[in-house]
């Protein structure tokens, strides 16, 4: 994964992002929407739809992109050196599930009975597969990866704990694909995205602790 490019592609599907939701906004018929649900100051659920709500996606990929492409910049802090092709998949990656995940909430916004939470886990999937394909070339470095104390203090236990880690997104990332294909309720689907992004992480680093008191 090129480093340079990945800034430009990133920037491209935030662009698509955009696109697809201002398509959204003349497309749809008037007093149409994103469907809302939210919890009021009154203590009550209160539903609606919003076409404001097309554009918070498009302006999440354009701070993703920013801060990940000049964060470790202006703090001094270049990327090439330690994870560079870890670096430039979180990047596309990020910024293309945002483009799903817009182009489900359009397509909610046009059939109140399409179902948001597929596409969007299968997405999910994909990304953990692809970051975990790199996760364990990263070297020890206090901007991208498994940052716990123990990784931080023996670059033999960041070695291993990443490639671990790298493993076990993979595995949570073909997981997930499959419960994407197999389930249709939006609330299990809900559940497996969080279970199958985070259990690889816990996991890895209750191990990192454990590799680093084994000495």
């Amino acid at each position: 994964m090129n480093l340079i490019r990945a800034p430009w592609i990133s920037a491209a599907l935030v662009a698509a992002t955009a696109g697809v939701g201002a398509w959204a906004w003349f497309a749809l018929p008037p007093g149409a929407g994103v469907p809302t649900h939210y919890l009021g100051l009154d203590g009550q659920r209160h539903e609606g739809v919003s076409r404001a709500a097309l554009w918070v996606i498009p302006f999440v990929g354009a701070v993703v992109t920013g801060a990940l492409t000049f964060g470790p910049r202006l703090r001094g802090r270049q990327v090439e050196a330690f994870a560079p092709e870890l670096y430039a998949t979180i990047l596309i990656a990020v910024t293309g599930l945002l483009l799903v995940v817009e182009a489900t909430l359009v397509g909610r916004a046009f059939d109140a009975t399409f179902n948001v939470m597929r596409p969007v886990a299968m997405a999910t999937g994909v990304l953990l597969i692809a970051v975990g394909n790199y996760l364990g070339k990263a070297r020890q470095n206090p901007v991208v990866g498994l940052k716990t104390p123990w990784t931080l203090a023996d670059p033999r236990v960041w070695d291993k704990t990443h490639r671990l880690a790298g493993w076990a997104m993979v595995l949570g990332g073909v997981a997930l694909v499959g419960l994407a294909l197999a389930l249709h309720d939006g609330n299990a689907l809900g559940l497996s995205i969080a279970a199958c992004t985070a259990a690889p992480m816990i996991f890895a680093a209750v191990w990192s602790r454990g590799l680093y008191r084994r000495g």
